[in-house]
């Protein structure tokens, strides 16, 4: 949320629907958030980015749907279990077809080969950098271990990056290794920073019940939307991925680029907000409760406004998720070679 005219009237760029009983209709050229017992919220459609739905007690209009749609406005769905499990977007945003006829002709060949290795790298590469950055903020013995294993993964690294075969189906099994390992060095040297109170154990994916996975996963679910949505708008395929498995239901080349921001977008503000020592609370059913997740995604969604470098200027980070997808579409069509996210 920004202030225009010196503090009078908010700019709402990102709409967060948390709510119970939560209704979003349209009003002229704005959505009108209503609560019962609470003011109206009103965001100008033509200021607004974003909307993001946290719960499943809300109820949306047709009008509204259409509003955001006609403006290229994405709505997310996004539950603290399952994460991500919807985002709607216009037909209107996607490129012409020439872009997915590559990127599904790349995927049996040393060119899908090149840039599934490029992705794979870029996560370990992002999990380094992120580890450099934390470094330099720690003393002693800590700094020690955080710096040992960014130098550990940038090998591992630059090990994905000398794979060559024919088909990525050659290596996909190597790459996971490597990855998988990288990930439980990465996760080791992390959890050294976080506080005992919040009684850290490991990553842990899906239903997670302590506070720090729960918010990991929640994050992932936020960006995630973010990251399908520059997919769809670049004129990919979201379910044609290259290092994950084509399954059902799995957008497999979303899960494929989200890798790199991963470390720069979630971990480094669950580090941050566990440093402050965030609190964290759960409904009876195992679930966050509705405040926590309303207060969480505000700060997610202000770390995606934050800059990082990129090609030598800043960018805010959800531009630079944006241009990657462009630059990965580029890549697929054969006129550029794809480089992942180094970070900062």
């Amino acid at each position: 949320m920004t202030l225009q005219g010196g503090g009078e009237m908010a700019i709402i760029e990102e709409l967060v629907v948390a709510d119970y009983g939560a209704f979003l209709g349209l009003r002229g050229e704005r959505l009108r958030l209503e609560v019962k017992d609470k003011a109206a919220v009103d965001a100008p459609i033509l200021h607004l980015r974003g909307v993001h739905i946290l719960t499943r007690s809300a109820s949306l209009s047709a009008a509204a749907v259409a509003a955001c749609c006609e403006a290229g406005i994405p709505i997310h769905f996004i539950d603290s279990i399952e994460g991500n499990y919807a985002s709607l977007l216009s037909n209107k945003l996607t490129t012409v077809v020439t872009t997915r006829r590559a990127q599904l002709d790349a995927l049996n060949t040393p060119l899908g080969v090149a840039i599934g290795l490029e992705l794979a790298a870029g996560k370990i590469r992002s999990q380094a950098v992120n580890l450099r950055y934390l470094g330099r903020r720690a003393e002693g013995e800590l700094r020690t271990v955080l710096h040992q294993c960014e130098c550990d993964l940038l090998a591992y690294s630059d090990e994905l990056a000398r794979q060559r075969a024919e088909n990525i189906e050659v290596v996909r099994g190597q790459l996971m290794g490597i990855e998988g390992y990288s990930a439980r060095l990465y996760w080791e040297a992390i959890g050294s920073l976080f506080p005992s109170e919040y009684g850290w154990s490991g990553r842990t994916g899906r239903h997670a019940s302590d506070p720090l996975n729960a918010l990991l996963n929640y994050g992932y679910g936020i960006l995630y939307g973010e990251v399908q949505s520059a997919l769809v708008i670049a004129g990919l395929e979201p379910y044609a991925g290259l290092i994950h498995t084509d399954r059902p239901g799995k957008p497999s080349l979303t899960c494929d680029l989200i890798e790199e921001f991963r470390a720069p977008v979630v971990d480094r503000t669950v580090i941050g907000l566990a440093g402050r020592h965030f609190e964290v609370r759960f409904e009876a059913d195992g679930r966050m409760e509705r405040e926590t997740r309303k207060a969480f995604a505000e700060h997610i969604l202000s770390r995606l406004d934050a800059q990082g470098p990129y090609n030598g200027k800043r960018y805010t980070l959800r531009s630079i998720i944006q241009k990657q997808a462009r630059r990965l579409a580029a890549a697929f069509r054969g006129e550029a070679t794809y480089e992942s996210y180094r970070g900062g």
